[in-house]
């Protein structure tokens, strides 16, 4: 069966740095994979490159058999603007900050994709946003603007927002390094059950738990590679690198 999510021999560069040095990586669907390492290895970068937030230099990322980014044809070519917005469609992106339009409700920030890049009705799309937002425990704060929601709660309202849109694959960065410690557990109780429902996951995380308990494959990057992966019994009971070894008791202390 063909990986949803191919990642070939990525690189990437800003400047002289090279951030991004030969990633493979394939992510079947319903996978459940977390990427850990320390700052600068290049976890939040290969996400961005996958959404088409960031170009990339060399190499080649596959969603569901379709080139992303590029047409590869002898030559390799960026697409246009409108293909790209098509492509970006097919991932759902939650980030650290949460993003959310401060003028618009949790329904508001929910529909506005829906209406301006799905083509739905306002009906349509509120239904859509009712349903996700019910999903992800806020149905009584689905007319609530984002200054009266708590940080977890918008957050839960960001992860909705990804989802209604029902891309192929959702990508979360560090979604919990902006909460405060109370708020962490109900946004990761809240992707717990998703992964639980088959969503197909590609997380960068700090938090080594959730990491264990929710992941089908944990990522080690390090200097802009992957370093080590497997399943999580393997890799947080036992590392086989001195430097995951290392990294792992450091993320404990």
């Amino acid at each position: 069966m063909r990986p949803l999510l191919q990642i070939k021999a990525l690189r990437k560069r800003f400047h002289n740095v090279e951030v991004l040095k030969g990633v493979d990586l394939d992510v079947n669907e319903r996978d459940v994979v977390s990427i850990i390492g320390s700052s600068g290895s290049g976890k939040t970068t290969l996400l961005r490159c996958v959404n088409l937030l960031e170009e990339f230099d060399d190499g080649q990322i596959l969603l569901d058999g379709e080139s992303i980014g590029y047409r590869i044809d002898g030559s390799r070519r960026r697409l246009s603007d409108r293909e790209l917005s098509r492509q970006r469609s097919m991932t759902g992106m939650v980030f650290q900050s949460f993003n959310l339009f401060p003028h618009l409700t949790a329904a508001g920030n929910v529909m506005l994709g829906l209406r301006k890049v799905r083509g739905f009705s306002k009906d349509e799309a509120r239904a859509i946003a009712e349903k996700w937002l019910g999903r992800v425990g806020l149905s009584q704060r689905v007319d609530h603007y984002p200054s009266q929601l708590s940080g977890g709660q918008q957050q839960r309202v960001a992860i909705a927002r990804a989802l209604a849109m029902n891309p192929k694959l959702v990508l979360l960065d560090e979604i919990t390094s902006a909460l405060d410690p109370e708020l962490v557990q109900e946004v990761l109780l809240t992707v717990k059950s998703l992964a639980e429902e088959g969503a197909t996951l590609l997380i960068v995380t700090h938090e080594m738990r959730f990491a264990r308990d929710v992941s089908h494959r944990v990522v080690f990057m390090e200097q802009g590679q992957i370093a080590e992966q497997g399943p999580p019994s393997e890799i947080f009971g036992n590392p086989k690198s001195p430097r995951l070894a290392e990294f792992l008791r450091s993320a404990r202390t």
